[in-house]
């Protein structure tokens, strides 16, 4: 019964979605970023860290330089993953409130605002299965320059969702190795 219940959480753990919130806000006066409403960055709380290179740093950096990401079909990657079956889910909302101080230039860029959210969603759905897609634009036709971008997302992945797309990618990565020539 115990081996039965091991194997029911590992199981569950493998396969059940963990949703992920995150939030950004940014205006002209302030910004943040929060991860399930605890602030990751901001301007309130911007703090100067000095980053000393470690020694992992240095051993990500020789993982990496042994392969050529140069010579990667992406063109075939990117359709490998808007075709896969096994993509983490993703909830997105975006709100853009702005003003351009001239009523005639705002109106003009709300025309060309309105272009970008298929071209968003199209670029969303090739590593994310998106299940809601909200894009809000609101001119506002005021005297004063205003921009102000939100965004809410929450993801659904999976731990099986995340090896699947790893292993894509290094599929991907590995056929593009170079080959020592034969001498």
């Amino acid at each position: 019964m115990k081996l039965f219940l091991i194997i029911f959480i590992i199981f569950l753990i493998f396969f059940m979605p963990i949703p992920l919130k995150i939030t950004a806000y940014c205006t002209t006066n302030d910004y943040y970023i929060k991860l399930y409403n605890f602030t990751i960055f901001s301007k309130k709380n911007k703090k100067e860290i000095v980053k000393e290179k470690t020694s992992y740093d240095k051993k990500v950096k020789t993982i990496f330089s042994k392969y050529n990401f140069k010579n990667i079909n992406y063109k075939s990657l990117i359709k490998k993953l808007y075709n896969s079956k096994f993509k983490p889910f993703l909830r997105i909302s975006f709100k853009l409130d702005y003003s351009l101080s001239d009523a005639a230039k705002t109106g003009f860029f709300y025309g060309i605002l309105h272009q970008l959210p298929p071209l968003i969603y199209i670029l969303i759905n090739i590593p994310f299965k998106s299940t809601k897609f909200k894009y809000d634009i609101n001119p506002i036709f005021e005297d004063n320059l205003l921009l102000k971008f939100e965004t809410s997302s929450i993801f659904f992945f999976s731990i099986a969702n995340i090896i699947y797309v790893l292993f894509i990618l290094f599929k991907f990565i590995i056929k593009t190795r170079e080959v020592p020539p034969l001498k």
